[in-house]
């Protein structure tokens, strides 16, 4: 079990464990701003921040790093720096595509909110009463909830070793988008019997709601709850509700949304220099596949800030996005679905998500008292010494436009 806040971890969330295993100068900025409505970054140093952003970038050892700063109005300032694919000569600019590993939850935690705002789901009832199996923690057979399921406190554990890391001969990361199903998948790990399933290994010794544990299961069982209750296709759902209202059109769960060639390539860094991976993906989808461009992913943080709505589009209930942001008092800290905030540089208090998977590494954060957000992507697996240079230049962005 884990006990400490997600404001102090250092490496990203999502399947920690895979970083160790894989780990065996120029600048190019966004060529339009669209479709944005609003940009002040004229009124700001430019070339100061690009020379600031570049320095943090090679002090992280990032083949690539994108960023952006959105406010309440729009865009208030984007780049690209390094490469999104060294190999392919492709420059790292505002829009190139990285895949957000735990970042994609807070996506994902919205396509679920917007069937309990339909009333199709219920945050407190029984997911069992959705669902086409049974799910239940050995030797605690209540009810398990969305609630639960959405702050980590479902009692489901990740099983490291589950996914295997690319690489290897036998490891979920397929080449391409996956071909198993999510529903197919967590039956394999949830249901006795089944492939993946392990008593011990696959649940904590705990009542539902009675302790914390970061679950990437547990995000991606609520999202099946929400695929099953809408008759859909999770990706569907989210492209439906959340992504295409919001004009993100480079942006989606699987590698056959994006048309693009500005896609940025993971990398492994073997201790001398970045080793390419692979574009990949992976059943268990909603917790850590999501792509985007840290521009299009600015429109989808502007609309939260902005409690939902965003230039005359409204993609999320006002009261829902509160119910998101509210403390649901399972931690230390202040814990909400899927999001969570805590104190950043200085006095202020940010809220947002990190992410890490094999070659990623991303931070997606905002001031609530400002409505001002920052968002940071990059295209390797930042461990030790260069996370805080990294984690810097959120600071620094965060600071220069509050």
């Amino acid at each position: 079990m884990s006990d400490q806040a997600p404001p102090n971890m250092q490496v990203m969330d999502r399947r920690a464990f895979l970083k160790r295993a894989t780990a065996v100068g120029s600048v190019s900025l966004a060529a339009s701003l669209a479709p944005f409505s609003f940009v002040r970054a004229a009124t700001r140093d430019r070339t100061g921040l690009d020379r600031y952003i570049e320095t943090r970038r090679r002090l992280a050892h990032s083949p690539g790093l994108s960023v952006a700063v959105v406010s309440a109005k729009g865009l208030e300032f984007a780049g690209g720096y390094g490469w999104a694919n060294r190999e392919s000569q492709v420059r790292a600019d505002a829009d190139t595509v990285y895949m957000l590993a735990s970042v994609s939850k807070t996506v994902a935690c919205a396509g679920v909110m917007c069937l309990v705002q339909d009333g199709k789901l219920d945050l407190d009832a029984n997911v069992n009463d959705v669902l086409p199996f049974a799910v239940a923690i050995p030797g605690y057979p209540g009810a398990i909830t969305l609630r639960q399921l959405l702050t980590h406190t479902s009692s489901i554990k990740d099983r490291a070793g589950t996914w295997g890391h690319p690489g290897q001969a036998d490891t979920l990361y397929s080449h391409g988008d996956s071909t198993v199903s999510l529903g197919d998948f967590l039956k394999s790990y949830l249901v006795p019997g089944a492939q993946r399933y392990d008593k011990r290994g696959n649940f904590y010794d705990r009542k539902p709601g009675k302790g914390y544990a970061y679950s990437n299961i547990g995000v991606d069982l609520a999202a099946y709850t929400a695929e099953v209750a809408a008759a859909k296709p999770f990706s569907e759902l989210v492209a439906d509700r959340i992504i295409n209202p919001l004009g993100m059109k480079q942006s989606g769960y699987h590698l056959s949304d994006i048309t693009t060639e500005n896609l940025a390539m993971p990398y492994a860094f073997d201790g001398n220099r970045h080793q390419p991976l692979y574009q990949y993906g992976y059943p268990d989808y909603p917790c850590g596949a999501l792509r985007s461009s840290a521009v299009e992913l600015g429109m989808w943080l502007r609309a939260f800030m902005n409690f939902g709505a965003v230039d005359g589009t409204r993609i999320l209930d006002e009261a829902t996005v509160r119910e998101i942001r509210t403390n649901q008092h399972v931690a230390s800290w202040n814990q909400g679905l899927v999001w969570w905030s805590g104190w950043g540089p200085g006095t202020f208090r940010h809220m947002g998500h990190t992410g890490g998977d094999a070659g990623v590494s991303t931070r997606m954060f905002f001031r609530p008292d400002k409505r001002i957000g920052a968002i940071t992507l990059s295209n390797a697996s930042l461990l030790g010494p260069h996370y805080p240079p990294f984690h810097d230049v959120e600071k620094h962005l965060l600071s220069v436009f509050s």
